[in-house]
């Protein structure tokens, strides 16, 4: 299994993910976000400003970006 990190990113914040999560594969990291984007979607981002722009990005263990999703 390989680590994945699930940062959040606005234009002005970025939350980094220092722990990570072990996962299989890449796919199932991206299936992941995308089921935390439409979570968040529908929970907590109604407490933010609609002008805000949130975006979950997950990298690898070596940093890069493996796939992006739009709050």
């Amino acid at each position: 299994m390989a680590r994945y990190f699930f940062h959040l990113r606005s234009d002005d914040n970025f939350v980094w993910d220092d722990e990570g999560v072990d996962l299989p594969d890449p796919l199932t990291a991206q299936g992941a976000a995308d089921k935390t984007a439409a979570e968040l979607r529908g929970g907590l981002l109604h407490q933010v400003p609609h002008d805000s722009c949130w975006t979950v990005a997950v990298t690898d263990e070596s940093g890069e970006i493996i796939h992006t999703v739009s709050l």
